[in-house]
Parts: structure tokens; sequence; C-alpha cells
């Protein structure tokens, strides 16, 4: 077996790698720092499964309950923590003190980001923020085969990663529950880097940690907050040269120009995202830390959100209210002409001219 389905719409997902009885497929970065499964010839027994396990190659439309709220956590503190409403960390503690996991994106030490699993309220701080770029999910769909039989699972993670968890699994576990991302699309860790060591040259510094979303500056206009060893800045994302790069869409996977998990295909019990133009809708329920949308997609999720909803502000609203801030739930990213180019400068230009020379015309985070 040469290929398992068309590069240009794997979405690194590694349902075929986890299904693999052989071992034959690794994941490998290509030359754009993107994640995909190579097959080891030798080792493969062309026995299908890899195919069979493709969310990509096996899609199937499926029924949303759709039943849609704006809301936020009325804990002042976590919803600092978190990118909008802080709906998720409530979520992640129903979770947790179950005895259960949650699994998630987090940044390692070289600020590289991969799934991990969680198991204390303590660590939920790890999970917590968004990460503009693609994780690493490193034989995680195995370890929650292993685990969902034992304890309560909760996974959170772009759609195609969650349709590849599903797809993989090939059937429903009582005690796994998931929610996707409401996703514009996945630059590369690759990227990440090029903008890293350019920080870390201009301000002849090591990077420690970086927060995409800093809301010290409000929600809906926040900051990137970089923390150096010996110093701090802030800057607004509608200034930053990273969040503007990964605005022009030239940065994202090629299978996020043609994603299949919009709403109509979503495998998650709940989908999450912020409430852009709430003030549009609802301006009673706006606030200035962070509200979120929330999307139900499964009687499991309906389950799952009223056994938190004591803890949150919540009214219930339209899905149209939501796709209105919202366009990349119901459609693509487009592919920019310039798109193959971009991947090769990336290589030759500081970080800075590849911003000028491929910032979007306006550069609104929103």
């Amino acid at each position: 077996m040469r290929s398992i389905c068309e590069k240009v719409y794997c979405t690194g997902c590694t349902a075929c790698v986890n299904s693999c009885p052989k071992n034959a497929i690794k994941m490998e970065y290509n030359n754009e720092g993107f994640l995909y499964p190579v097959v080891e010839q030798k080792k493969c027994v062309n026995c299908g499964l890899c195919k069979k396990k493709c969310p990509i190659l096996n899609t199937k439309l499926n029924k949303s309950l759709n039943i849609c709220y704006v809301g936020y956590t009325k804990d002042n503190n976590e919803i600092m923590k978190s990118s909008s409403g802080g709906i998720f960390c409530l979520l992640a503690n129903n979770i947790l003190k179950d005895k259960g996991i949650v699994i998630g994106a987090s940044f390692n030490e070289k600020q590289v980001l991969n799934h991990v699993v969680i198991e204390e309220k303590n660590e939920i701080q790890r999970l917590l923020g968004s990460k503009y770029m693609q994780s690493n999910l490193n034989g995680i769909f195995n370890l929650i085969k292993k685990e969902v039989n034992k304890r309560k699972v909760l996974f959170v993670g772009t759609p195609c990663q969650v349709a590849g968890l599903k797809s993989y699994l090939g059937r429903e576990y009582e005690n796994l529950i998931t929610i996707d991302l409401i996703c514009h699309g996945v630059p590369s860790q690759k990227m990440f880097q090029k903008y890293i060591e350019y920080l870390e040259k201009i301000n002849n510094d090591k990077l420690i940690t970086y927060n995409f979303r800093d809301k010290s500056t409000g929600w809906d206009t926040y900051s990137n907050c970089v923390k150096f060893r010996r110093k701090e800045f802030k800057e607004l994302a509608s200034k930053n040269y990273y969040m503007g790069l990964f605005l022009s869409d030239n940065a994202l996977r090629e299978s996020c120009y043609n994603c299949n998990f919009k709403l109509g295909n979503k495998y998650s019990d709940i989908t999450l995202g912020d409430f852009w133009g709430i003030k549009n809708y609802y301006h009673e329920m706006y606030n200035k830390n962070g509200t979120s949308a929330i999307i139900i997609n499964t009687k499991k999720g309906n389950e799952v959100f009223n056994n938190i909803s004591d803890f949150i502000m919540y009214k219930k609203c339209k899905i149209e209210e939501i796709i209105d801030g919202n366009n990349s739930l119901i459609k693509s990213s487009n592919r920019p002409n310039g798109r193959e180019k971009f991947y090769i400068d990336i290589d030759n230009l500081e970080f800075s001219k590849l911003y000028y020379k491929y910032k979007p015309k306006k550069n609104n985070i929103l």
C-alpha cells in the first residue's frame, strides 16, 4: 500500500497509525512542518484496516441536535484563564471529580504542541487557552481505547481530530465525551518555531512561555503575551506577525481548504468557541472577559451540559447567530494563490519580511 488517502485531504488525525496491526505506519513531518502518515512497505500486509478507519475515506453525515447557547462561567478566576467563557474548564472539572481523565493540547518546554493526559484539577491550566497550530496526537487514540472502558474520558481537539478518534474507535462509548472547537484551520509547528526563533533573535533572550489569548487587554481585543527569561511583552493580536499570517490563510494545512467536518458532519458531543458579535444579538450576555458559543450536537452532550448549567450564566440562542460571527462553522478557508510559495519563503525570509509579504489586506483578528 503506497498511500492511504490523497495527501491534499489528509488531516493528520492518526486514525490510520493507531489502527495498523503491524505498526507499519508512522507520522513524519513534511517540508512544511505538518505530520503525514508514511507507510513502511516491508511491514505492510495490505489488510486495508488503515483505509477502513480513515475518516476522510469514510465520511458520513451526522445529524446534530444544534441546541445552542451563549454563556460564560460564573467563576471570574476561571474565565480569565480561558480563551472565551470558561465552559471547557467546567466540563473538565466535572470529569476529573469523577476520577476520569481529560485529554487536550499543551505546549512542552520546547514549545512543541502535543495532546496530553491530565488527571488532577491543578493540571487543567496546561490545557486552557487557544493554540493556533496543529498538535501532535502521539498515540493518544490507542490510549483512549484502553482507558474508556475503565473510566470517563474527555477529549478536546479540532473537528478533524475528533472525527479521526471516532472513526478509529468504530463505535460509541458511554464513558467518552468529545468536544471540538470552532476551527479556522491550523498552521504548522514549523511556522511557530520560526516565529519563536525570530522573537528570540530580536529580543536576545530565551522564550519561556507563549500565550496566544491574554485577556488583560480585553477578550475581544486580546493580546499575545510572551515571557522571556528576563522580560515580558504583550502585543495586540491585531498587530501580531504570527496571527496576521495565520489569518492570511497561507499557512494552513492543505486539508483545511477542503474541511470535511463543518456543521452537518460533526462527530463531537459539544462544539465550543467564541461568540463573536454577541453585542449584536444579546448585549446583556456580553462579558468583557469572554463569552462562549456553545453548540450541543448529541444527547450525551446535552446531558453533560445540564450537569454544569448551574455554574453558568447562559441563554438559548440560534445557530445562525453563532454562524454570523463564526463563518468557519460552515465554510473552509480559501486557499490563497501564493500558498505554494509561502512555505518556501518561510525558510528564506526573516519572519517580519514574511509577514509583510503575505499579511492579509485587512488584518481583522475577529
